[in-house]
């Protein structure tokens, strides 16, 4: 009964709306004081519901005009000054709460991307990575960006820290941060959210031997690139081993070592040659390094004309290309945070924003991106795909999807998911006419590479 009087309630109510009903709101606003009492105009889900439709409008992002969407929604006036008053530390701690919620409730969703023979060992497959966001300088106390320039710098950069489960097209963690709180010293924290048989895959910027080590313990794989100035020991005769002069010799590796020289961290360590275009377009970046104290040594340029790897996954499970391409994969991450900035502004903060206001901002911004990127475009993937069976390889692009979305952020609000056949089924041939992949034939999409590991 519960079910079906939830049904009928929300029928008639937008996509949004029914996505933000899930979420007791307003119970994570009591908790938080973000609301004392019943709130007669701006409750918490007319806070959210106002700035999404003022975030994707053309006008700027100013209280008034947040205040007027809230208008919009509730049908009545909203002063300016009643937004402004929201700007306070509880508000922040709700937004918090609600942004967790809703990554909770998509982690026990059950959409998963279909996966390549290759990787039925692994239970989830995540990248994670890092975006930052140029801010006024007058924020460096609370954010400070990385003084390189000069000591008396005082930039201020804020960075957001994604964790994102491509098998299930899912973000299982979202952190704000500083610039100064790098990614090496926040490496240690994705070990509380990885289960054994994940494959987790990261740069060089989370490299850290005893997070390696940690993951083997708790029986979850890796994949990263080899950091340089790391020694790299034989497994029988226990000697540092000599990559360039090995590399000379072979041409490519796929070797049992161990790192490190206290450590000894047993690893799997591949080494492909790239072209030499590539090779040579490196060492050009590696001679002009803006950071003096990175004077590259002959090893090093020769080192950049090899992709090395490690990681502990075995031979007998992906060959040295499987790794590579799984790798490249990680760029998936760069292509939803691309969307962030380009589709959904999210770096479009007012300029005059204080603290509370930015971090305002930037939450209500992530959760509209976790109703949309997330759970708006697994809807219409799993939609899409039964009518566009036929047409293999032509699923919907991220980028797309996306763009279509802010562009009728208006017309979207309106429209009814489950209350109006019509209109979802308009909606989803405007989507496939409008959002899915071009069909090529000199390249392929991201699934296609996702599902094509050989």
């Amino acid at each position: 009964m519960r079910a079906n009087s939830e049904n009928k309630t929300d029928r008639g109510k937008s996509y949004i709306e029914q996505k933000l009903n899930r979420i007791r709101l307003e119970k994570l606003s009591k908790e938080s004081e973000f609301s004392k009492r019943k709130a007669k105009k701006i409750t918490a889900k007319n806070f959210l519901l106002g700035f999404i439709l003022m975030a994707n409008s053309r006008e700027n992002h100013s209280y008034q005009n947040w205040a007027i969407k809230i208008g919009w929604v509730i049908k009545d006036k909203v002063s300016k000054q009643a937004i402004w008053k929201k700007m306070r530390q509880p508000q922040i701690t709700f937004l918090k709460k609600a942004l967790i919620t809703i990554m909770s409730d998509t982690v026990n969703t059950k959409v998963c991307s279909p996966k390549s023979e290759k990787l039925k060992m692994f239970k989830n497959v995540i990248v994670e990575d890092s975006t930052c966001i140029q801010l006024d300088d007058k924020l460096n106390e609370a954010y400070p960006g990385n003084g390189y320039k000069n000591n008396n710098d005082k930039t201020a950069v804020l960075k957001i820290q994604a964790a994102y489960n491509l098998t299930r097209r899912k973000f299982i963690r979202l952190d704000i941060t500083s610039f100064r709180e790098n990614d090496q010293g926040y490496s240690p924290k994705i070990v509380r959210i990885l289960k054994r048989g994940d494959l987790i895959i990261r740069d060089l910027g989370y490299f850290v031997l005893k997070v390696f080590d940690n993951l083997n313990k708790e029986g979850v794989y890796f994949i990263s690139r080899l950091k340089k100035r790391i020694n790299v020991f034989s497994r029988k005769e226990a000697t540092v081993i000599d990559l360039a002069k090995m590399l000379k010799k072979r041409g490519k590796l796929d070797i049992e070592v161990f790192l490190g020289e206290r450590e000894k961290l047993p690893v799997r360590l591949i080494a492909l040659p790239v072209g030499e275009e590539t090779a040579s377009e490196r060492r050009r970046k590696a001679k002009t390094n803006r950071d003096k104290r990175c004077v590259p040594s002959k090893e090093h340029l020769f080192l950049l004309g090899w992709e090395l790897f490690i990681t502990n996954v075995s031979k007998e499970v992906l060959t040295p290309n499987d790794i590579a391409k799984l790798y490249f994969i990680r760029w998936r991450i760069e292509i939803i945070f691309k969307s962030w900035k380009s589709s959904f502004r999210i770096t479009n903060i007012p300029r005059d924003a204080n603290k509370i206001r930015v971090e305002s901002y930037i939450y209500c911004m992530l959760i509209f991106i976790l109703l949309f990127q997330v759970h708006f475009y697994n809807y219409f993937l799993a939609k899409t795909k039964l009518k566009s069976q036929r047409l293999q390889g032509r699923e919907v692009s991220l980028l797309r999807l996306m763009q279509f979305i802010t562009m009728n952020i208006e017309f979207i609000f309106q429209c009814s998911l489950k209350g109006n056949l019509n209109m979802d089924n308009f909606l989803i041939n405007q989507i496939m006419y409008y959002c899915l992949y071009e069909p090529r034939h000199d390249r392929v999409n991201f699934y296609q590479k996702f599902l094509k590991l050989s």
